[in-house]
């Protein structure tokens, strides 16, 4: 079309290959997942298959209404009672086996997969996305020559280590300290959906001092 001035930084990431890389580690054990809706809805409930097959850990697609949430954690509690890890779907209003077939198409002939680092993770390979070579000249990562350095966590956040599931945010010795979301520190506090900011808002905790 024409345009000269147009660029993306693509930070997409991939959130099963990040599932795996939790399970793989062995530092959390996960009776059941709530899958993500609006992933999922792209992806498809398939993509999360390899959760039952391979770990024999159930996955419940939740929506994100208090009833969809409800019905995702009745799902996971039958499926581990009566000892049946499988995929359910419960958010079928908007996620279906296959995903948005027409996004997915779209998505494959624009992004690539490639490995990306993650913050608490490193680099997990084959989780990211980044432009096609036949879209190269709209990369802003080969377009400007800037250096992303490496995350690093403030001194005293355990953002990674709560990201991974291995500590809560109260186990942060910074939460709710030094580290609010009117005065965050980490990035855990820092998005209005991290886990330390809605641990904050909605966990029922003294506050601390």
């Amino acid at each position: 079309e024409g345009v000269e001035n147009f660029y993306i930084f693509s930070t997409h990431k991939l959130t099963p290959p990040a599932t795996r890389a939790i399970l793989d580690a062995g530092e959390v054990a996960l009776d059941g997942i709530i899958g993500p809706g609006h992933v999922t809805t792209v992806i498809g409930s398939d993509a999360w298959r390899f959760l039952p097959d391979d770990y024999t850990i159930p996955v419940a697609i939740a929506g994100f209404e208090p009833l969809d949430i409800l019905r995702a954690i009745l799902a996971l509690v039958e499926m581990i009672e009566e000892k049946k890890p499988d995929v359910a779907n419960t958010y079928a209003r908007s996620v279906r086996p296959e995903g948005n077939l027409a996004a997915k198409r779209v998505m494959d002939q624009v992004f690539e997969i490639a490995d990306v680092e993650w913050r608490g993770f490193g680099t997990i390979p084959a989780s990211g996305l980044r432009l096609r070579e036949r879209f190269a000249r709209f990369d802003a990562s080969r377009a400007f020559p800037v250096e992303v350095e490496p995350a690093r966590e403030p001194p005293g956040c355990r953002c990674g280590e709560i990201l991974r599931g291995i500590l809560r945010p109260p186990d942060c010795p910074l939460f709710a300290r030094v580290c609010t979301p009117q005065d965050p520190v980490g990035p855990c506090m820092v998005s209005a959906e991290g886990a330390c900011a809605a641990y904050y808002r909605y966990g029922n905790l003294e506050r601390r001092t």
